[in-house]
């Protein structure tokens, strides 16, 4: 998995402890309703487009594929999906921050469409380990499997 990380107005790009020759291994989930293919981590610092967060603290985001493999119309919440870092959280997306491609609160798919788009994060600067999550909730409420896709974050 490659992640860029955004330094002193440079891109650098890192590969994670756990790169392997074939992505789909580490960075995608299939449920029983959809797939979910993280593209790109970026890291972008304390400042993302007009937003600036304080010390400590940088933005994180995720660019996802999801793709629903049911024969009927899937409807998503960006709250669906979650991280952890360094043990902290859960933490849902943020709001709306003017990034391109930025997932809405809530999108439905049609049979076998796909959507593409990116989930901004606040997480701390120092942050070394993130766990990016999804549960399956149900209409009568239970919980189904909590799939996770796990990264070390190193330079």
């Amino acid at each position: 998995m490659e992640i860029i990380t955004h330094e002193n107005d440079c891109e650098k790009r890192l590969l994670t402890s756990d790169y392997c020759p074939n992505p789909a291994m580490k960075n995608c989930f299939q449920t029983q309703f959809f797939t979910c293919t993280l593209r790109k981590i970026e890291l972008c610092g304390q400042t993302l487009n007009q937003f600036h967060v304080d010390e400590g603290a940088q933005f994180l985001l995720m660019h996802l594929t999801v793709h629903n493999m049911t024969n009927e119309i899937l409807s998503m919440f960006k709250e669906d999906f979650y991280i952890k870092f360094d043990g902290e959280g859960p933490f849902e997306p943020e709001e709306e921050f003017g990034v391109t491609h930025q997932f809405p609160d809530t999108y439905a798919l049609k049979p076998n469409e796909e959507m593409k788009g990116v989930l901004v994060f606040l997480i701390a600067q120092d942050t070394k380990k993130i766990v990016f999550s999804y549960t399956e909730y149900f209409d009568d409420e239970s919980e189904g499997k909590t799939y996770r896709l796990k990264y070390d974050l190193k330079s």
